[in-house]
């Protein structure tokens, strides 16, 4: 499946099963939703929709769980990670995707990254957050 092609299911899936995140969508780059599982939690997910990246899916590491035993390979960006000094010693990056900060339940918690590779791992990973 085409880049693309993969993209535009996973942007139907979530649009059909969450709600735009009140920081909004950035343009061409990524998606933001709030996904309101069974239990009442509210699950801020940023999708990167653009060209040049892959289809990833970034969430709260407490929501994570469930995913790590379905066989879904999960990256992790710590929150004690945040802001460190660059190489040179001189400058302090933000260490993930800038548009995660405009979303206060996401920038600075532990999160997990999810490189999506088929639409079948976005429904399951959907359902997983939905049924928590």
């Amino acid at each position: 499946m085409a880049r693309a092609d993969l993209k535009r299911a996973c942007l139907a899936m979530l649009d059909a099963m969450a709600i735009e995140h009140p920081a909004g969508h950035q343009g061409v780059y990524v998606a933001r939703y709030l996904l309101v599982s069974r239990g009442g939690d509210r699950i801020g997910l940023m999708f990167e929709k653009g060209e040049r990246s892959a289809a990833n899916l970034w969430f709260a590491r407490r929501f994570a769980g469930p995913l790590s035993e379905a066989g879904l390979t999960l990256r992790d960006y710590p929150a004690s990670a945040l802001h460190q000094l660059s190489s040179d010693g001189k400058a302090r990056s933000y260490g993930r995707h800038s548009a995660l900060k405009s979303m206060r339940d996401l920038a600075n918690v532990d999160l997990v990254r999810i490189t999506i590779e088929r639409p079948t791992e976005m429904r399951l990973i959907l359902d997983n957050l939905a049924a928590l």
